[in-house]
């Protein structure tokens, strides 16, 4: 609480419990559905699972939350100026942070997960009783998603938020303990939340942070290999953790904004608790 605090009136760059957040948002998630037993009179017993209910409040609540920040930043944009130039307010911060169009949508990500976990569920629900269309389901499934990887891969490429990319890649190996600037992009940043750590504090922080994001990854291949969480369940983790870390790779906004970034590292904590499930 005190780190959270402690961030939310600016004093990250002095408080060391602020450096702690990451790490205790990750744990913060696992924790929230955490199955365990409980001590009543001097026995262990073992509460009656609420695990799917939690993971769903959680996600719930998140989703909740990072909406009506959009909501707010909306209105707040259609009252100032800013808006003309196809930026957007953020709401909370004392007009001190402005957004682009990108980051804007990032507020709806959550929302729109529930929507394809819903359509996904629906789909299995109808399907389930004809075996042919049962067996197709995962390879439809795989197909859809392929198709909308490329698609998005494609117009990445065209984008100037891809060179910067490039530039950043090419200067966190030549000028490696950071503090770099680029000449691509006017805001000197690489549209790339890890990368723009790295630019500021050098490789070494930069290899662990995408260490931690590989081993979330195994985490949602884990859980999307598990057969004991239900369809609707494991879509909306996965869709979650698909969305929050391709913007987290186009966009930096999660680098000066990190409320943004704890969303998704809460989500990696649920992911690495739901994936372990046995039951």
């Amino acid at each position: 609480m005190k780190a959270m605090l402690d961030q939310h009136i600016g004093k990250q760059d002095i408080v060391p419990t602020t450096m702690a957040i990451p790490m205790l948002m990750y744990l913060f998630g696992k924790l929230l559905v955490a199955k365990r037993d409980y001590n009543f009179i001097g026995k262990k017993k073992r509460q009656k699972d609420y695990s799917r209910v939690k993971v769903l409040a959680v996600t719930s609540a998140l989703t909740i939350g990072i909406t009506v920040l959009g909501l707010l930043n909306f209105i707040l944009t259609r009252k100032s100026p800013i808006a003309v130039l196809g930026y957007y307010n953020v709401a909370f911060t004392g007009n001190t942070f402005y957004t682009d169009k990108l980051a804007f949508c990032f507020n709806y990500i959550f929302a729109g997960c529930f929507a394809v976990a819903g359509l996904i569920w629906f789909v299995y629900r109808i399907s389930e009783k004809n075996e042919t269309v049962v067996k197709a389901r995962p390879y439809v499934m795989l197909g859809v998603s392929a198709a909308v990887a490329i698609g998005f891969a494609v117009k990445y490429i065209r984008t100037e938020r891809f060179a910067a990319l490039k530039e950043g890649i090419h200067l966190i190996i030549t000028k490696h303990w950071g503090n770099f600037g680029l000449d691509l992009t006017h805001n000197n940043s690489t549209s790339n939340m890890w990368l723009d750590y790295g630019r500021d504090y050098g490789i070494l922080v930069f290899v662990t942070l995408f260490i931690f994001f590989i081993l979330t990854i195994k985490d949602a291949v884990k859980l999307a290999a598990n057969k004991k969480v239900d369809i609707f369940l494991k879509s909306l983790l996965l869709f979650m953790f698909i969305g929050t870390n391709v913007y987290y790779f186009v966009d930096s906004f999660a680098y000066q904004f990190p409320y943004y970034w704890y969303l998704g590292l809460v989500i990696c904590g649920l992911i690495s608790e739901v994936a372990d499930w046995e039951q």
